[in-house]
């Protein structure tokens, strides 16, 4: 796939080489934890679960309404 990267160059104006600061850190919530919630999870083999900061927010960025 050689020719991706020029293609969506070309015809969305991206800058492929665009490079922006790594953010150094942000103020994010305490998790809101529902333990009967967990329990369940814990019972249908779903093991990929976190509540670490940087875990949370990279899984929920841009998943709103």
């Amino acid at each position: 796939m050689p020719a991706f990267g020029p293609w969506v160059a070309a015809n969305t104006g991206t800058d492929l080489n665009y490079n922006d600061d790594t953010q150094p850190d942000m103020e994010v919530d305490a998790p809101n934890v529902n333990t009967d919630f967990i329990d369940e999870l814990g019972t249908q083999n779903i093991s990929r679960r976190s509540f670490l900061k940087w875990d949370r927010v990279i899984h929920s960025h841009g998943h709103t309404y």
